[in-house]
């Protein structure tokens, strides 16, 4: 009997293989060819799955983005309101390593899409995807009482990402200055412009680990 193979884990695999060289070295690192030796696949293999190198790029964005969405739904499961969006916040800034090369993948793929169009559409419906997970939790702590605002969910969500996405890409170019707990610091002081009663104390940031 022919072997079955699981089409879509392939293709994950490839893209993880992807997004390892290119959080390692960049743009230049991810050719057809390194991804097929360092995938253990032939270079028909991963033509086959990819119709090229931007969809390659594309390919090692959704598997981080997809790393991140597992990341976030473990930190926040059982949370709504401000304590759900400082989870959130906390998984989605560049900690640690795994989320830094995240980051590294984003950088390349917004790279490319500021030029081309078919990628900067892709990115604008990843772009409201993750507006409208803050904004739930925005809505969440507006009608618990804890943000109190004139201004719609959605468009405090838009600016908390864009803030988030601006601190992050910081952070990628200046480790010294942009240390984990400087990194904490942002997110007392990001929640403190938005939460009414937000207080940025070391306790509560032990409770959001707990």
């Amino acid at each position: 009997m022919p072997k079955i193979v699981n089409h879509q884990a392939r293709r994950w695999e490839i893209s993880e293989v992807a997004a390892k060289l290119i959080a390692g070295g960049g743009l230049e690192a991810a050719t057809i060819r390194e991804i097929a030796e360092a995938s253990n696949y032939s270079k028909g293999v991963v033509e086959h799955y990819f119709d090229g190198k931007d969809e390659l790029i594309s390919g090692a964005l959704d598997w981080a983005n997809k790393c991140y969405e597992q990341r976030v739904g473990k930190a926040t499961a059982g949370l709504i309101g401000l304590r759900a969006l400082r989870r959130r916040i906390e998984a989605t800034l560049p900690l640690n390593k795994i989320v830094r090369d995240e980051w590294k993948v984003r950088l390349v793929f917004w790279s490319m899409a500021a030029i081309q169009e078919d990628l900067r559409e892709r990115q604008e419906v990843r772009f409201r995807r993750s507006i409208e997970h803050f904004e739930t939790d925005i809505a969440a702590a507006m009608r618990e009482g804890d943000i109190d605002s004139q201004d719609e969910p959605r468009d405090l969500a838009r600016r908390l990402v864009n803030m988030i996405s601006g601190l992050s890409v910081a952070a990628l170019h200046n480790h010294s200055l942009y240390t984990r707990q400087f990194l904490l610091g942002e997110i007392d002081h990001l929640l403190y412009q938005l939460a009414r009663h937000y207080t940025p104390v070391p306790a509560l940031r032990r409770a959001t680990h707990e």
